[in-house]
């Protein structure tokens, strides 16, 4: 075998590793984000309905989902959805309004979004798009 080539195994062992190191990436953001306490309860089991924005950002607990959210907004609740290369310790949730509680607008330079909590079992806090809540509940302005 030639050594300047590059070695079978690792040419095998390249892509295993890559996918099981994503698939460890992606269930430890999942369980520090809270999306993983709130999938215990609020795992959608219905398919979306309502008014649907694609490529939306937020930021579940401490992790920011940057353009990978499809997020339905019906008279229910919302139907939130990270993309399915993502979805790995991500199921779809649909929170309904009346567990969406401490709804703050806020503002950073251009963006408007809104801060609330969700009281799965534990509270986990969200920013969202506030075009999300369509006048769906009440907002304190801050």
């Amino acid at each position: 075998m030639d050594k300047s080539s590059p070695s079978l195994y690792v040419v095998l062992l390249f892509p295993v590793g890559f996918v099981a190191l994503w698939c460890v990436i992606m269930l430890q953001l999942s369980r520090l984000g809270g999306w993983h306490r709130m999938a215990a309860v609020f795992t959608a089991k219905a398919p979306a309905r309502g008014q649907r924005f694609s490529m939306q950002s937020a930021k579940v607990g401490g992790v920011n989902y940057n353009r990978c959210l499809s997020i339905h907004s019906s008279p229910e609740g919302l139907h939130i959805a990270v993309w399915p290369i993502f979805r790995l310790g991500h199921p779809p949730l649909f929170l309904p309004w009346d567990e969406i509680r401490n709804n703050r607008t806020r503002r950073f330079l251009w963006w408007k979004f809104v801060e609330c909590e969700v009281n799965s079992p534990g509270t986990v806090k969200l920013l969202l798009p506030t075009k999300v809540f369509d006048g769906r509940l009440p907002l304190q302005v801050q």
